[in-house]
């Protein structure tokens, strides 16, 4: 018997992305207090070091869709059930077992899909289609989670206006958390310490590309370049910047995504074609073309200056939480980022960098040049961003969910009540088409009704009326 069996969506390994990783460090915070299982894609391992999955604190499954069945059977012997993407939608029997059912809605992949497919599926008709496709799924979750998970406050107000919307927020749930804690929790993302391969020192980019000389000022991609992020301003405001200081070099993490099932990103083929058409690849900006491993990404990052993030200005940006500038956190990076999400406002907020305005290329230039060109102040904001990140270390940010997860397993937290296919369609003003029995009782029953004694005809209407 499990007390927590988690399910992850993605990919997790030696390399792995942000489901990914959120899943696997879940698990080892939660197996510090409960006995624990993790279930991954069976492709998971492909390409990997076996090592990695060796010595665990937790239970190790690999799972696939044409052969579901540990799933049901773990899921079978396990108290609390964890799940995060399109793990309902592609298994919805775990909907239907005794266990507590958690949704890890960290991933708001509705609002990431409209652009996604805005370049990668040319036909509006077909983003709509898709676009109706992730509501159907997301809103499963809503419907049938028991508790849920987001990485933000931002993210929390956004959920909670969808679980508002399906009933989910109800007079029973004031009743049991008015603050609506014992329904949704915070869970940011974390922060993991120091590897053994990040110790270890070792040159991973300026030893390696003669190209980046040691006193250069290295500006640092810290993940793959998606179709919301803004290569094109970074990269012309970067050639701007090198007119003026000729130390400048941007080195980009991964071309690539670990998940061998996602397709290239239009945004990175494009980043590396304006690069060339500049004179500027493999000189002063430099492409990695796969995922580093997870316990060695520290070297990368410890070799740069500045991290940067560049995004355009949309609603999805608002309610992001993007790992990557939690890494530059972690290595204490000096921050470089647009203005408009979480992270933005914790540079703000705490002085770890500068925010630019979006798809403002003279601002990002004069941004780059003054971090670049001030080394005591980047020597300044390391010492603050040193103190921040002890705020973001995994047993700090999972507290939330392992006081959860024990008011589960006590019995002081219950299933809650999951809203009827009638309340449904009363809330989205969908009228049901009523049955043959009620139709008949309509057409019919009307006129001899009114024979009866009022108070009887009363009753026998109301009777009528529960037929569905």
């Amino acid at each position: 018997m499990y007390d927590v069996f988690l399910i992850s969506d993605d990919v997790a390994g030696e390399k792995m992305a942000g489901p990914g990783i959120r899943a696997w460090e879940l698990s080892k915070a939660l197996a510090g207090h409960f006995k624990v299982a993790l279930a991954i894609p069976d492709y998971s391992s492909h390409g990997q070091d076996p090592a990695f999955y060796e010595n665990l604190p937790f239970d190790l499954f690999y799972y696939s869709q044409t052969n579901p069945g540990i799933l049901k059977e773990t899921g079978e012997r396990s108290r609390i059930i964890l799940v995060q993407g399109y793990i309902l939608s592609k298994f919805p029997f775990l909907k239907d077992l005794p266990a507590y059912l958690i949704c890890d809605l960290y991933v708001p992949f509705p609002l990431e899909n409209l652009f996604v497919h805005k370049w990668k599926v040319p036909n509006l008709a077909d983003r709509e289609f898709i676009h109706i496709n992730d509501l159907r799924v997301f809103n499963d979750q809503i419907l049938s989670g028991d508790h849920f998970l987001c990485a933000s406050g931002r993210q929390k107000d956004l959920f909670v206006g969808s679980l508002l919307s399906l009933d989910r927020i109800n007079p029973q749930i004031l009743d049991i958390t008015p603050s609506l804690e014992d329904l949704i929790s915070v869970v940011h993302f974390g922060i993991t310490p120091e590897t053994e391969a990040e110790a270890t020192g070792e040159r991973v980019i300026r030893g390696r590309i003669p190209a980046i000389r040691d006193d250069d000022i290295l500006f640092f991609w810290g993940g793959v370049i998606t179709n919301w992020y803004d290569p094109p301003t970074l990269l012309t405001a970067f050639r701007d910047a090198l007119r003026e200081d000729p130390r400048l070099k941007l080195y980009f993490i991964a071309k690539r995504h670990p998940n061998p099932l996602l397709p290239e990103f239009e945004a990175a083929n494009q980043a590396v074609k304006l690069a060339h058409e500049m004179g500027l690849a493999d000189k002063h900006v430099f492409f990695n073309e796969n995922w580093i491993e997870y316990k060695r990404k520290g070297l990368y990052f410890r070799e740069a200056d500045i991290g940067i993030s560049i995004h355009m200005t949309h609603f999805e940006t608002y309610y992001s939480f993007r790992i990557r500038l939690l890494d530059y956190l972690k290595y204490e990076l000096p921050i470089l980022c647009t203005k408009g999400d979480f992270f933005a406002g914790l540079v703000e907020e705490e002085r770890l960098g500068l925010t630019v305005e979006s798809e403002d290329r003279a601002d990002l230039t004069r941004a780059m040049l003054t971090l670049a060109g001030d080394k005591a102040e980047r020597e300044r904001i390391r010492s603050r961003l040193a103190q921040v990140k002890t705020r973001f270390t995994w047993e700090t940010t999972t507290k939330p969910l392992v006081e959860h997860c024990r008011r589960v397993l006590d019995g002081r937290a219950g299933k809650k009540k999951r809203p009827g296919a009638r309340d449904i369609a009363a809330i989205t003003a969908v009228e049901q088409k009523p049955s043959i029995l009620r139709r008949i009782g309509k057409r019919y029953l009307s006129t001899a009704l009114m024979k009866l004694p009022f108070r009887v005809g009363t009753k026998i209407k109301k009777l009528v009326r529960r037929v569905p």
